[in-house]
């Protein structure tokens, strides 16, 4: 896709996020309160292009990958899709050369094993040029288009969790039709999940975190008109049946765009009243934990990091919550970050994938914070 320089520069504009805030979590080891171990950063070493991080996943056996935009530098920009997988031991790219034809910037992600990952995103209909639902699957050699009759449902996926039986992608309702859209992966064919009939028809789903097959969550939010103002929404699958949660940010307008859960908490990260706001659920109500004193307004992604909680969001510093009060985390760069994702290591590590506006080029990077003891 081409875009111009001025879109693109806005485009890098809005996904700006340093990173992370955080608050404390039951159990696990913690760094909370002493010293950080050091990043150990992965560089890139064959482009200077610059790259926009979307999302980062971790199978339980290791193999990850990372996902986003790819920009070109030529007469004009070109934004492709771009993706990369690490072998245990550096990160190695997919360029969009590997993908489907006129596949769009990949949205979500998800990580069973290095030969089966499932991601999310938009391809361009020549025919119509419009955008539409695109579900793609790698087994190790090869992207595969996945979406089937699924395309007839969704028109925009937002993010895809799970593996096997439990693989789930939500979003948006293809045009004409609008309102939420939960999907759920059933042998080799995706079927629709019924949603609450009170969620209204101009609801949408941005993000899921699937537990088990019968403990999924679900963000996003409700409106009452297509282009009104936003309410934040939580849901929660047993299996058979959702459960609203009260809005979790209280009587503030905004979005849920980010999920965690750990130990029996839900942690709900997203926007309220155009600032970034974090609330936890145990099963009684919210309890707020937001930043203060910061300009900052979204929090797009929540990752665990021993006993602490970070995330990534639009003009979120870097920091992290000791148990008391907020301090500055170190950074894996000197440089500022332009663009990161978060995710956990299935040995408790924690990792970002980032992008910097350093001179002389944009580099890339993966780094890496070892377990917290």
């Amino acid at each position: 896709m081409a875009v111009s320089r001025r879109n693109l520069l806005r485009s890098a504009a809005a996904v700006v996020p340093a990173l992370a805030l955080g608050s404390a979590l039951p159990g696990g080891a913690s760094a909370a309160g002493g010293a950080l171990p050091e990043w150990r950063v992965f560089p890139f070493t064959t482009s200077s292009d610059w790259y926009g991080f979307k999302r980062l996943a971790f199978a339980p056996g290791g193999g990850a990958m990372a996902a986003g935009s790819h920009y070109h530098w030529d007469e004009i920009v070109k934004e492709e899709p771009a993706a990369f997988a690490f072998d245990g031991t550096d990160w190695k790219s997919y360029e969009f050369s590997k993908f489907p034809k006129d596949t769009r910037p990949l949205t979500g992600i998800s990580v069973g094993a290095a030969d089966d990952v499932w991601a999310v995103g938009e391809r361009i209909n020549r025919p119509t040029m419009l955008d539409e639902a695109q579900i793609l699957h790698w087994d190790g050699t090869a992207w595969s288009d996945r979406t089937g009759a699924a395309g007839s449902a969704i028109g925009r996926p937002e993010q895809i969790d799970g593996t096997g039986g439990a693989l789930w992608v939500v979003g948006n309702a293809k045009y004409p039709a609008t309102g939420a859209v939960a999907l759920r992966r059933s042998g080799s064919a995706w079927t629709s999940v019924p949603l609450p009939a009170t969620l209204g028809a101009h609801s949408g789903l941005l993000t899921v975190r699937v537990v088990a097959a019968d403990d999924v969550w679900v963000g996003g939010y409700t409106a009452t008109e297509a282009r009104g103002t936003r309410t934040p929404l939580v849901m929660h699958w047993n299996g058979t049946a959702w459960k609203v949660l009260p809005t979790p940010f209280g009587s503030a307008l905004g979005q849920v765009s980010a999920l965690l859960v750990r130990d029996g908490v839900c942690w709900a990260g997203g926007a309220a009243g155009a600032r970034a706001a974090v609330a936890t659920w145990s099963g009684g109500a919210w309890s707020l934990r937001s930043p203060e004193g910061q300009d900052a307004s979204e929090v797009t992604q929540l990752a665990a990091y021993g006993a602490e909680v970070w995330s990534v969001g639009t003009r979120v510093a870097l920091q992290r919550w000791t148990g008391a009060s907020w301090s500055a985390a170190p950074s894996p760069t000197s440089a500022p970050l332009t663009s990161g994702a978060l995710a956990n290591g299935p040995d408790g590590s924690l990792w970002l994938a980032g992008s910097t506006s350093a001179a002389g080029g944009v580099p890339a990077f993966f780094a890496q914070l070892p377990a917290a003891a």
